[in-house]
C-alpha cells in the first residue's frame, strides 16, 4: 500500500476513505507560510518522474525525498518555489521554481526509463501556484481554474477545459473556512480510476459541474465525493 500525505485538517469523512486505498500521513502544519496553506503539501513537495523534491525546511521527510535549495517561506514568491505539475512529458511551472526542479528533470538518467520521456518540455506559465490551479485527469487532460494556463496548454494540444470557481474555500489554523479563495487543483486528488473531490461536488456551480463530468466521462474516471461538506483545498496530496 502506498504513502499519501496530505493536510492534516482533512475531516474524518475524507481520511476514512482515502485509508482504504492508502497509508495515509497528516502533514503537520508549517509556521514557515501563512496559515491557510501551513499544511499543504503542493508548498512544499512536489514530485516528477516518481521524485519527490521537497523544501528543506519541509516538516515532513522520507529518505527517498530530495532535497531542493530553497527553503519555502511566508511571502509570494517563496511560498511557490515547489509548486510544479507534471503532465506526462510536460513539467507545468512558475518562473521561480527551485533550480533542484529543472536539473532534475533535465537530468533524464534515473528519472525514468521510458523512452518517450527523451521528448520532455518545460511549460513556464505566470501563475505562481501552478500546481493548485491543475487538476490531472488523463496522460493528456487536465481542469484549471487559471486563463493563463489554459491558454499555454491549449497550445499545445493538450485537452484542457477551463473552469471559474468560487466555492473552493481555504481553512484556517483552526479548521475554520478562510476569507480566502482555494484553487481546484489542490481540492482534487486523481488516483486509480478515481476523481476525488474534496467536499461535495455538486456545491460547485452548475455549468463547472457539467464541465468536469464531461472531462472525467472522456477518462473513465469515477467521481467521488463527499456530501453535505464544503469544498476545501487541501493543496491536494503527494502519492510515494
Amino acid at each position: 500500500m502506498k504513502n499519501l500525505l496530505i493536510d492534516s485538517r482533512i475531516r474524518k469523512e475524507e481520511f476514512d476513505f482515502l485509508s482504504k486505498h492508502f497509508k495515509v500521513k497528516k502533514l503537520e502544519l508549517s509556521n514557515d507560510v501563512y496559515e491557510e496553506i501551513s499544511g499543504h503539501s503542493d508548498i512544499f513537495f512536489c514530485k516528477i518522474n516518481r521524485k519527490v523534491i521537497c523544501s528543506p525546511n519541509a516538516i515532513f521527510k522520507d529518505k527517498s525525498f530530495i532535497d531542493g535549495y530553497l527553503e519555502v517561506r511566508n511571502t509570494y514568491p517563496n511560498d511557490v518555489l515547489y509548486n510544479v505539475c507534471q503532465l506526462e512529458n510536460y513539467m507545468i511551472i512558475n518562473k521561480y521554481v527551485d533550480k533542484k526542479i529543472l536539473e532534475l528533470w533535465n537530468n533524464y538518467d534515473g528519472m525514468n526509463e521510458d523512452e518517450s520521456y527523451k521528448n520532455k518540455e518545460v511549460i513556464v506559465v505566470n501563475q505562481g501556484y501552478t500546481k493548485c490551479s491543475i487538476s490531472i485527469t488523463g496522460s493528456n487532460s487536465c481542469i484549471t481554474s487559471d486563463i493563463g494556463i489554459y491558454k499555454k496548454l491549449k497550445e499545445k494540444n493538450i485537452d484542457v477545459n477551463l473552469i471559474k470557481e468560487d466555492k473552493i474555500f481555504l481553512l484556517d489554523k483552526n479548521k475554520n473556512i478562510s476569507k480566502m479563495n482555494g484553487f481546484i487543483g489542490g481540492a482534487t486528488l486523481t488516483f486509480d480510476n478515481k476523481f476525488i473531490v474534496f467536499g461535495d461536488f455538486n456545491k460547485l456551480c452548475v455549468e463547472n459541474q457539467k464541465i468536469i463530468k464531461e472531462n472525467l466521462k472522456k477518462n473513465n474516471l469515477e467521481l467521488i465525493d463527499f456530501k453535505n461538506l464544503d469544498i476545501i483545498d487541501y493543496g491536494g496530496a503527494l502519492i510515494f
